[in-house]
């Protein structure tokens, strides 16, 4: 059979296994991928973090030398909010027009396929790495990774301490030979912005005390909040790009950033919200609630804001700023920590770019797309379970993958989490020579 075919199958039953976050059950994923690597008679452990969630850990040990992860890899993901906006049924996994279709395809089933193909092949090979190869399967990453990566470094920390991992997101084209991958990501700090009212009949709403009126001007006052410009990752971003030198200066300069991301918006709306992601903190306001009955005035009404953070924007500055961001309203607003179980925010952090996996990884994409090829570093706006192990062992933690020309960088970049999410199966083909030869470039 022939790798394609493996990582297709593969990449079906995930899809159909309908891992969806909450409540997860990604067990029924976790026990796939087992019995698949149990066809090559490689012994997984696997690990029960949670009723029906859970982790898988294998590892290929040679002589001295470093540790190498594939993953870790995901296997929940994200619900579907509008089945009848999809092309295909949302969790059939069904290939069509040269692609694999389905939540989760490209957020990151396709990665866990490739990389667990790519280890039972080395493992049938009789790969003897100079250090250790790994490969971690886990859960719950789409909900701050509990039950998943960090279970596993708080239970099994001697066994997924790592020198280098690979993971998502990374490998698609920016420019004409220029190739991102991850590096680094902002961090995140969930509120809850409250506002207060009086209840009252909704037949006489003159001059009421009404919670929802208010919490409308919170969002419309969270729409015009003063950012605070840094272009340190945008610079990053850019030194490699094949563009000129103004572009560069100018991209490098705060003052500049507003006027750039307007004209950016009507000529190329998603490089301008890539921009605009790494150079600041935003605030989406995403959930609101206020309210019991139609015809009662709502004493009670409150917006949850999606806050991602640069590094060094701790949890103190951010709710500092939103507090007297607020503070010119005439009434009362509470700020607070998203008050959900075990919340903690999460701090944004960042690899090396001197890094011996960086070289390696370059090598793989100019013996794919041809010598011209360069990869671009990339701030990631969202996060990835790399976060755990920069924090506890700073791993050198890297997204990366390599895709075909089916689909543009733009395109790519909008496809996490949306209708018609997919893979190309050129795109698997890619994937799996590249991780085949990033182990053996590091560990052969």
């Amino acid at each position: 059979m022939q790798p394609r075919d493996e990582i297709v199958g593969l990449l079906q039953e995930l899809v159909q296994n309908k891992c969806v976050t909450p409540p997860g059950n990604e067990m029924k994923s976790i026990t796939t991928v087992d019995r698949f690597l149990q066809g090559y008679g490689i012994q997984a452990e696997v690990f029960e973090s949670a009723p029906e969630r859970g982790n898988l850990y294998a590892e290929i040990k040679g002589n001295d030398g470093p540790s190498l992860m594939l993953g870790p890899a995901h296997v929940d993901v994200v619900p579907v909010e509008d089945e009848d906006s999809w092309q295909v049924p949302p969790f059939s996994g069904e290939i069509h027009d040269g692609f694999i279709w389905g939540r989760g395809t490209f957020d990151m089933l396709f990665i866990v396929s490739c990389q667990v193909v790519t280890f039972a092949h080395l493992y049938r090979d009789g790969f003897e790495p100079n250090g250790t190869l790994k490969l971690l399967i886990v859960s719950d990453e789409e909900t701050h990774g509990r039950f998943g990566a960090q279970w596993m470094i708080q239970h099994h920390r001697e066994k997924v301490e790592a020198d280098y991992l690979v993971t998502e997101i990374g490998g698609f084209p920016v420019a004409n030979n220029r190739y991102a991958f991850q590096y680094g990501e902002k961090g995140d700090c969930w509120l809850r912005v409250t506002t207060k009212g009086k209840e009252q009949h909704g037949s006489m709403p003159f001059a009421s005390d009404n919670a929802v009126v208010k919490l409308s001007k919170v969002i419309q006052r969270l729409a015009i909040f003063p950012q605070r410009i840094r272009t340190d990752y945008v610079k990053i971003l850019t030194e490699k790009m094949p563009i000129s030198r103004f572009t560069k200066w100018l991209l490098g300069k705060a003052i500049f950033m507003p006027y750039v991301l307007r004209y950016l918006e009507r000529k190329d709306p998603a490089q301008a919200k890539l921009l605009h992601a790494i150079s600041q903190m935003t605030i989406s306001p995403n959930v609101t609630q206020g309210g019991t009955k139609t015809n009662v005035v709502p004493s009670r009404a409150y917006v949850d804001l999606d806050i991602r953070r640069l590094p060094g924007q701790t949890v103190d500055y951010v709710m500092d700023r939103i507090r007297h961001h607020l503070k010119s309203l005439s009434y009362d607003v509470n700020v607070e920590l998203l008050p959900i179980p075990h919340y903690e925010p999460i701090e944004g952090n960042e690899s090396s770019l001197n890094s011996p996996m960086i070289s390696a990884m370059e090598s793989v994409l100019k013996d794919i797309h041809g010598v011209k090829a360069e990869l671009v570093p990339l701030f990631s706006p969202g996060q990835t379970d790399s976060r755990f192990f920069r924090n506890e062992f700073g791993t050198d933690a890297y997204g990366f993958s390599v895709f075909d020309d089916r689909m543009s960088g733009n395109e790519l970049i909008a496809m996490p989490h949306s209708s018609n999410e997919r893979v190309s199966l050129g795109t698997l083909d890619l994937t799996y020579k590249a991780y085949k030869s990033l182990v053996t470039n590091l560990l052969g």
